[in-house]
């Protein structure tokens, strides 16, 4: 009777400490999910084109097509086919723009602007016209300008809004956001005043290719283009880059880097804003292979004195746009590479205190099982 008892109580000791096990795993976890979950902002979701184009899908009078979002460009441009809508209000006024790889032209209007089926503006200021040697743009394809020139209006500053901040959250493998009326920031923004009056450009204070510091070479501002644009290096960064990291594993064809496709021969770029830092993972920079031996770099250079960081930076971090303050918004996930906001360091320390309170709570449960398990077993032996 009394063996009996006591493997009973043995019993119960047993599934008491595995209910307290279970429910300390299931609550960190609780906890590190939802550091990881996404943010409670409104959002549009995100088509992703091989990782190089980044669009919206949109509808105007019926008619479906894409924008590529583009924080490079001032104005919403589309095929000047779509002046044949009903709901068109020519402006009587004139565009052109010269990009790096085309130049656009056409005149301005408005029209309704349905996005991601969901999002309904009714009166919104768009170009319709040509652009030459524009990469994909065509009468499914247009640009969505998202720049901080206070000249032109994006479409998230509508008034039915009631914040112009918008935010991108690109990612690789897996679903896609474009933010938009952010109007509850979270702590673990590090906010960045711009430094150039019409991009969105922000200063560096230092630069890291795997554990080498390169801050010397990379000294200066860093321009956030969600358009076209890969890591974009001034001449001097590129040359040193290529002939340290880049060199014997890629070839130079028709001005694009071709390489070896697997990325983890490649170096990380590692870079410090005040209050934060971010990690551009070398996945990041090879946006898609053509084949299982060769892949085009996302890298590439330019003859100005600043760094672009485009679609592998953005797909690092979560990134916010507040025009009306002419500020960037570096949102940090929960990444160890990345710099831990305070409020997570005191959901540590609740957790660990809640932790030591039930682990207490429970020696002192088994403690009692035990003590009668002891007297169970003197009654044994007497």
């Amino acid at each position: 009777m009394y063996q009996q008892q006591h493997e009973r109580i043995q019993l119960v000791i047993l599934i008491h400490r595995f209910r307290y096990l279970s429910f300390m795993i299931c609550f960190f976890f609780f906890i590190i999910l939802n550091q990881a979950n996404t943010h409670n902002w409104p959002y549009l979701p995100v088509i992703s084109y091989y990782n190089i184009a980044f669009m919206l899908e949109a509808e105007i009078h019926g008619t479906q097509l894409y924008f590529i979002i583009d924080t490079g460009s001032s104005v919403t441009m589309i095929e000047s086919i779509y002046k044949q809508s009903q709901t068109f209000q020519n402006l009587n006024q004139t565009y052109e723009q010269q990009y790096d790889l085309g130049k656009c032209k056409g005149v301005f209007g408005m029209d309704r602007l349905v996005l991601s089926k969901q999002l309904y503006i009714p009166q919104f200021t768009m170009a319709y016209g040509t652009c030459q040697k524009m990469p994909f743009f065509d009468q499914y394809i247009g640009l969505m300008g998202l720049s901080n020139r206070f000249q032109v209006k994006h479409v998230f500053e509508d008034q039915q809004f009631h914040s112009s901040i918008f935010g991108l959250e690109f990612r690789k493998n897996s679903e896609s956001r474009l933010y938009y009326n952010i109007t509850n920031i979270e702590e673990k923004v590090t906010w960045h005043q711009l430094n150039v009056d019409h991009r969105w450009m922000i200063k560096m204070l230092g630069v890291y290719v795997d554990n080498e510091d390169v801050t010397d070479i990379f000294t200066g501002s860093a321009f956030l283009d969600s358009g076209y644009s890969c890591l974009v290096l001034t001449q001097n960064q590129f040359a040193y880059i290529w002939e340290k990291n880049l060199k014997s594993l890629c070839k130079i064809i028709d001005k694009s880097i071709y390489c070896d496709c697997n990325y983890n021969n490649f170096p990380n770029f590692t870079i410090y804003f005040e209050g934060a830092k971010i990690i551009i993972e070398s996945q990041n920079y090879f946006p898609y292979s053509y084949n299982d031996k060769l892949c085009k770099l996302c890298i590439s250079q330019h003859n100005r004195d600043y760094l672009i960081l485009g679609l592998p930076f953005i797909m690092s971090t979560t990134v916010l746009f507040d025009k009306t303050n002419q500020k960037i918004g570096l949102v940090d996930s929960f990444d160890i590479h990345q710099i831990s906001p305070i409020y997570f360091h005191l959901q540590l320390i609740i957790v660990g205190t809640l932790t030591l309170v039930i682990i207490f709570y429970a020696s002192q449960k088994e403690r009692t099982f035990v003590k009668v398990d002891i007297e169970l077993r003197n009654l044994e032996y007497l």
